[in-house]
């Protein structure tokens, strides 16, 4: 018989530091007892008796979204939502009633590999089959991050990468492919699959799937999520009717049971649509703030807040202006950003993401709504009508991909940072390769006249929604698989009705936001003080390389260019986002760096 599986809670590591939400567990394969130290070191209380495995969940804000189910078949811990429970317990012959984790065990033993394809939501899955077996599961649109590691029969689980290096059989040993993979542009990031910047953790991607059986063997697979669609043959109306009705469905599941709907606003097309539709879809006695991004008072930047401001009038929404405060430090993350990640960040607007999140604390959220990946569906533009237009875009989004900007010959770095010279000489084999191939996506063109999956849909399903460990989560309704598959089957040139510049979205907000909303062209920054910001603090953030010197980080990056491009930014508040984001991410890697150097592990 399997050893029994006791009720665990992840704890707080000894201190009050939040910890990552996800699923955290220890398994011994051969069936010994785990190690009290192990247990404690990812956060598991094992009780007065010995046990063989350990599994819990944990959401520090929405702890009704673990489930967890035990059957002659095994046991299965499920943390995260569904998105069409009832269709699925139809189609699977189950009551409607029965615990998420029941459902998903059920739907995994109809799909196995392919479960995240099938199973629309945001979640991950653990299953212990009643022989041993292991199997680990994300969905398509991922929640939280999953990492392992294996060494011999001993197997342990975390949603962050730096609570496995507490294990003292875990090795620290740094893979250098792995660190450099999530600092490289797309062509780069494509190429990462399970890599991680520890030689010894593995990581599980969206859609993807590994099973563990008790000899420590390991099968890993990936599920077929933006698959082709069948071809919509309703009417334009129709289809943004249609569009309208997914889109409230989806939100409706998430905030419906919320005491408090947070959607960002900025007066923009895809915000505007989501702090509409948040007004129908909130419980009735639900608080609706709109938190804006707005200019610090006094600083007579231009920023969106009169936009902002109409469309929250015109809903009849509470608004509340948010910026970052004067000292906060765009060049230096704080540590529960710089340990959050798993790995180096590339979040170049940190300092606005987190007054939100305090924000949004504040008022006591749950959810923040965030209108980011519009361009993949409602509010795409349109690729041009004619071959020659429809060539040079094509054209230019190769040229993109390829790291070429503004129409320039000269090619820019495979990364977002400045590596050093000796390492940019001596990629590792694996960065090299994926350097080379141009990813599914890129070259993308319409498919038998029909919208298909835009260029980042997959990019988008791959970032989880949690900020920081405790932090407030993301709810991006636009990147929701049922939507892109939706589009999917749409014609290009019944999208094109109403206009090759986003005019679905237009089209949506007809008669119930003013045409100065719907009709905007053109947006600001979304942080206002970004640019003065970096030129602000950038001689602060010169000091801070003698520093990286002695911790030697000059191994990895260039930090005599840094010196000089901080000078250079010191001197002149830059103009190029581009050129500005490159210094600033630098030094944001050699922060995260120094942080490894001083601390190894959390």
């Amino acid at each position: 018989m399997p050893a029994q599986c006791h009720a665990v809670f992840v704890m707080q590591f000894g201190t009050d530091r939040p910890v990552s939400s996800g699923i955290y567990g220890m398994v011994n394969l051969d069936g010994a007892p785990i190690n009290a130290r192990d247990a404690r070191a990812l956060g598991l209380s094992a009780g007065p008796a010995p046990h063989s495995w350990l599994v819990a969940g944990h959401d520090a804000h929405l702890p009704d979204v673990i489930s967890s189910h035990r059957s002659n078949t095994g046991f299965t811990l499920f943390v995260g939502e569904i998105d069409e429970a009832q269709p699925l317990s139809d189609r699977l012959a189950v009551r409607r009633d029965i615990p998420m984790a029941a459902l998903a065990e059920a739907a995994l033993h109809r799909f196995g590999g392919e479960l995240p394809a099938e199973l629309t939501g945001e979640w991950s899955l653990f299953h212990r089959a009643i022989n041993g077996r292991i199997t680990l599961m994300q969905s398509a649109a991922q929640r939280d991050r999953l990492f392992y590691a294996i060494s011999g029969r001993r197997l342990a689980i975390a949603p962050n990468l730096f609570t496995l290096t507490k294990l003292g059989w875990v090795n620290k040993k740094i893979d250098t492919a792995g660190l450099l993979f999530p600092l490289g542009r797309a062509r780069v990031r494509a190429g990462r699959n399970d890599t991680t910047m520890i030689e010894s953790a593995s990581q599980i991607g969206a859609a993807c799937s590994v099973i563990i059986d008790p000899d420590g063997s390991v099968v890993k697979s990936r599920a077929s999520v933006l698959t082709d669609q069948p071809r919509w043959h309703g009417s334009y109306a129709d289809a943004v009717e249609e569009t309208t009705r997914t889109l409230r469905d989806i939100m409706r599941k998430k905030l419906s049971h919320r005491d408090v709907v947070t959607p960002l606003l900025s007066g923009g097309l895809d915000s505007s649509v989501l702090s509409w539709l948040c007004t129908d879809v909130k419980g009735e006695d639900a608080r609706l703030l709109a938190l804006t991004s707005v200019s610090p008072p006094g600083s007579q930047i231009a920023d969106e807040q009169a936009f902002a401001n109409l469309v929250a009038r015109t809903l009849g929404v509470e608004i509340a202006p948010v910026f970052p405060s004067h000292d906060v430090n765009i060049y230096r993350p704080p540590d529960a950003i710089l340990s959050g990640g798993s790995g180096p960040i590339l979040s170049n607007r940190h300092c606005l993401t987190n007054a939100l999140q305090l924000a949004a604390q504040a008022a006591g959220a749950k959810l923040i709504v965030d209108g980011t990946y519009g361009e993949l569906s409602v509010t795409a533009r349109i690729p041009p009508a004619t071959p020659l237009r429809r060539l040079k875009a094509v054209a230019g989004r190769i040229a993109r991909s390829a790291g070429y900007r503004n129409g320039t010959t000269t090619p820019l770095s495979p990364f977002h940072v400045r590596l050093a010279p000796h390492l940019i000489a001596n990629l590792p084999a694996p960065i090299l390769a994926a350097h080379s191939v141009t990813p599914p996506g890129l070259n993308w063109s319409p498919k038998n006249g029909l919208f298909g999956y835009m260029p980042g849909a997959e990019k988008a399903l791959s970032l989880p929604n949690e900020f920081y460990p405790g932090a407030v989560r993301m709810s991006h309704p636009f990147r929701n698989i049922r939507l892109l598959r939706l589009f999917a089957g749409f014609p290009l040139r019944m999208l094109a009705t109403n206009g090759a510049d986003r005019g679905v979205g237009r089209f949506m907000l007809d008669g119930h936001l003013p045409d100065a909303i719907r009709l905007r062209r053109r947006g600001m920054p979304a942080s206002p003080d970004h640019l003065l910001r970096l030129h602000r603090q950038a001689e602060a953030a010169r000091l801070r390389i003698s520093e990286f010197r002695y911790a030697e980080i000059d191994e990895w990056l260039d930090l005599d260019w840094l010196d000089n491009s901080l000078a250079r930014v010191s001197a002149k508040v830059p103009t190029s986002f581009v050129q500005a984001d490159e210094v600033q991410l630098t030094a944001m890697a050699a922060e995260f760096l120094l942080w490894w150097r001083k601390h190894g592990s959390i």
